[in-house]
Parts: structure tokens; sequence; C-alpha cells
């Protein structure tokens, strides 16, 4: 059975008023046949009332739309799904995926399982992972890890672009004032899934820099991302938008650089800094089998495996390497004519 915890204040699942009202109205027609006596407009004054003061602790939920409301409510209701390895074969089996998958991460994939296991040991399943910074040169696997580490683990996955420009906003949401009001990708993810564990990725966080809305306020990645890898703000994390606390602790942050002299210092601090290797080309030919083993054109198979090398030659990354097996699988599964 999937384990589900609260990220948000039970209070946030009280029924509105409406919904309290065509209860009511269900009940006294089943119980007298008619809607005759019942003193509809009374009971909802009150009911209203009662419902503000029990909301009195979370006001900020009461100045939301019903549309923004109802996530929230609904994942007061029934917790957040905690998604996973459940057991230590399950973790075993993880990491072997992502050894296979990628054997030059080696280290990040000891660290994760040492986590994992030490976690199960206190009773904490799922992938909970503390803050990880991958660091390496381009093309070497990073982002790719990443994303098959939450498909192998099978939670959810969004990725954050610091080179979009916006990265700050997206991490930390925009607040009502700035114009057009956005929930950051963390809490919009936890409400879209209702999985209190996602894996958030963070690309190239050493071109991280500051933003400016045109009132001139600012807001920079770093000090939205110090807020919720931080154990002790994250979870009682307050969404600008929404304006209720949101526990966001259990989400794994894993954060990816190209240079680590670009990252700020106190993020560094808040992560666990692993280097990351380039692949050699044994390793990109055994991921090359692995990615093309259901091709039934063994000839083009064969061809494009021979024609790494040449590729080697000119400096062959992973991201070379995804590149090439669509051109051969493209090819190989190209309509033949008789």
């Amino acid at each position: 059975m999937t384990e589900r915890i609260d990220i948000v204040s039970p209070l946030l699942g009280v029924a509105d008023a409406a919904e309290v009202i065509d209860a009511l109205r269900k009940r006294w027609r089943a119980r007298h046949g008619n809607m005759a006596y019942f003193a509809g407009n009374r009971v909802q004054t009150r009911i209203e009332a009662c419902v503000k003061r029990k909301l009195a602790g979370v006001p900020g939920f009461l100045t939301l739309r019903p549309e923004q409301r109802e996530p929230l409510r609904r994942l007061a209701r029934e917790g957040a799904r905690i998604l996973g390895p459940q057991t230590a074969h399950e973790v075993d089996e993880l990491v072997a995926a992502l050894h296979a998958e990628a054997p030059w991460i080696a280290a990040v994939s000891a660290a994760i399982q040492q986590q994992l296991l030490a976690a199960l040991s206190n009773g904490r399943k799922g992938l909970r992972l503390p803050p990880m910074l991958l660091v390496g040169s381009p093309g070497c696997g990073k982002s790719h890890y990443a994303r098959r580490l939450a498909e192998f683990a099978g939670v959810p996955l969004r990725r954050i672009d610091v080179g979009s420009g916006s990265s700050g906003f997206r991490v930390g949401g925009v607040e009502r004032g700035w114009g057009s009001a956005t929930p950051s990708v963390p809490v919009e993810t936890l409400l879209a899934t209702r999985v209190a564990n996602p894996l958030m990725l963070v690309d190239e966080i050493d071109k991280s820099g500051v933003v400016y809305s045109d009132r001139g306020m600012s807001t920079s990645i770093a000090t939205s991302l110090l807020e919720v890898l931080d154990p002790g703000t994250a979870t009682h994390y307050e969404c600008p938008v929404h304006r209720v606390r949101i526990d966001v602790s259990n989400i794994s942050w894993i954060l990816t650089a190209n240079d680590l002299r670009g990252v700020p210092a106190p993020l560094q601090d808040r992560c666990r800094v692993i280097h990351v290797p380039e692949p050699g080309l044994p390793d990109l030919l055994r991921l090359y089998d692995r990615m093309t083993a259901d091709i039934d054109d063994v000839d083009t198979v064969a061809d494009g495996r021979a024609h790494l090398a040449v590729l080697a030659g000119q400096g062959l990354s992973l991201r070379n390497l995804l590149a090439w097996v669509a051109v051969v699988s493209g090819y190989a599964h190209r309509p033949r004519h008789h």
C-alpha cells in the first residue's frame, strides 16, 4: 500500500459553505420529501461563519479562487503519496539499473544507495535524497542521469533550466503584485501530482544570476533555492501565490553545473558536491548496445556502432551518442519501398 503523508494543514480539507449546504439540502429532502421549511439563508450564514472560524489559522486560503482552493483541499483530505523504493532490495535494483545505464557515474549511484539504505533503516521509504550538485563537462550525462533516476524510481520529474532567465521565479514563484501570479514549480508539481517526493532537476546552476521585474523588484535562483533546500525552512515553506504553508522537505533536488566556480558558495554548502567524469568509449558503446537492443535492423545497428569510433575521434559525449542513436533508430524504421 502506498504511503501517504500530510504536507499541508488538515484544516485546508474543511468543506466550504456551499458544499455543506448542498449536503444538508440532500439530507433534508431525503428525510422530508421536499424543501419546505428549510431555512437555507439562515443556515448558510451560520455555516459560513463556522468555516471562517476554522480557517482563521490559514487566512490566505480564504482569499484564493475556487480553482486554486480545490487542489489544496484535495491534498489536505487525501494526503500526498511517497513513491520510490520501499525495501532494501528495491534500492539495490534501482542502483543496479542506474549503474548499467551510466557506469561512469558510479560515485553518484553509490551515494544514492548509501542514503536510501540509511533512510530505510530509520523507517523513511521512497526516493528522498539530500540535495546533490553534480559537476562535470557539458554532455557527460548529468541531466540524463537525473532523468533516468526519476524514471527508474517512478517519481515525477520537473526540470528548471537556469539559462532560461526566469528560473528564480520558477523556483520561488511569482507573488501577487508582480503582474501575473505564478506558483513555484515545486508547489505546482506537488498540487498537480499529489506526490510528496518528486525530483527537481536544476540545470546549469553555475549560470545563475539576478532577475528584475518591470517594477524594479528582483529575485535570484540561488536565493529561492536556499529556502527550499534548508530543512529548517522547507518543512513550512509558504508559497507566495497560495499564501499557505506547504512541506516541500521530501522533494529531492539535483543541481548540475559545468564549472563549480560559478556556483554560489551558500548553494555549495547546502549540497553534496560530486564530480562527474566524462564517459569513455567503452561506456558509450555499452549504452549504445542497450539503447538499440530492440531495433530489428541489425545491419543498420552494426554500421551505427562502427561509426561511433569515428565520432569518438571528434570528441564523443553522451549528448552526441543520444543524438546518434536517434539517427540510427530513424533510419532503421524508415519506410521500405518494394
